[in-house]
């Protein structure tokens, strides 16, 4: 895959005085785009060299989750419905995320770690790929807290079974591990300014200690990994899960707590303006008319709409 943007971010971040402006670093990323994309979808052995890389289920599911959360935002429809309504939709997109890795966990099957994974990677990548202002500033500071807790122990989850499988290790089989770890660390870095702290970004130290624990070089992670990796104060490997398969850091105890307080149903559709009848969208049109009026039913229905 081509480096996503949220790394040119963290670069630019980096240079400070000296950091491009947008319209500047947007010709950078064409440019650097154009000059890998023959690489785009080749074998990741085929160039041991080129960093990103992504299990190919991962890379779908983020794909069709970062089209899905313009479903959710009636700005991309000419809409108002109400107020955070975008950020409820985010809310239950991530629902979906945490339900599907879930179910990757009680799989048995050869591919059952690889399908884990790639659930996680997609969840780290669409979090920094797509706004998630609409998400913080949820009037419900509780369940988005609750949220990202959740996903941050999704991460020590996923990393406690490539342990257990002995694929925790600087030339592990899932090249990006550094990468997604870093990118856990990126997208939660300035959530504390905004009141997303104690219980909710625990996890954290966790996750760079899993870093230090595996070996892996500052160069396999995003731009700043060495900053990201320090500010997390690692935790050393006696505070890390012990090798098992039952159940490393209690995460079908804590999924079953959010349900508890925020089900006992979560995801779903319902803030997804896609299926809402013809009828309501255009209630709720500026101009009164529905928006996907030239959308058919079928193509609705199999939720294929790029509106990107």
């Amino acid at each position: 895959m081509p480096p996503p943007h949220f790394e040119y971010e963290a670069e630019n971040r980096i240079l400070g005085t000296d950091a491009l402006e947008e319209d500047d670093m947007h010709d950078k990323y064409i440019k650097d785009f154009n000059e890998i994309k023959s690489l785009i979808l080749e074998p990741a052995t085929d160039h041991p060299d080129y960093k990103w890389v992504m299990l190919w289920e991962g890379f779908k599911s983020f794909l069709d989750y970062r089209r899905r959360s313009n479903y959710c935002n009636p700005d991309s429809f000419g809409m108002y419905i109400y107020n955070d309504f975008n950020g409820w939709g985010l809310q239950e997109l991530m629902e979906n995320q945490l339900v599907a890795f879930d179910a990757t966990l009680k799989k048995k099957d050869d591919d059952a770690l690889k399908r884990t994974w790639a659930a996680v990677t997609a969840l780290g990548l669409w979090l920094n790929e797509v706004d998630m202002g609409p998400f913080v500033a949820n009037e419900d500071g509780e369940k988005v807290q609750a949220l990202v807790g959740l996903m941050g122990f999704a991460l020590l989850r996923a990393l406690a079974a490539l342990d257990h499988a002995e694929e925790l290790k600087a030339d592990t089989e899932f090249l990006d591990v550094p990468i997604v770890i870093t990118g856990f660390l990126e997208w939660s870095s300035d959530l504390p300014a905004y009141g997303i702290d104690g219980e909710a970004v625990e996890w954290r130290p966790h996750a760079a200690g899993y870093f230090k624990q595996a070996k892996f070089k500052y160069s396999k992670g995003i731009a700043g990994t060495e900053k990201l990796i320090e500010e997390a104060e690692p935790s050393d490997e006696t505070k890390l899960a012990k090798k098992t398969d039952k159940d490393p850091w209690k995460w079908t105890r804590r999924l079953k707590d959010y349900k508890s307080l925020h089900g006992p149903k979560i995801g779903g559709t319902k803030y997804d303006i896609t299926k809402m009848s013809r009828k309501e969208r255009a209630k709720h049109a500026f101009d009164n008319k529905d928006p996907l009026a030239d959308i058919s039913e079928k193509d609705l229905k199999e939720g294929n709409l790029d509106l990107a």
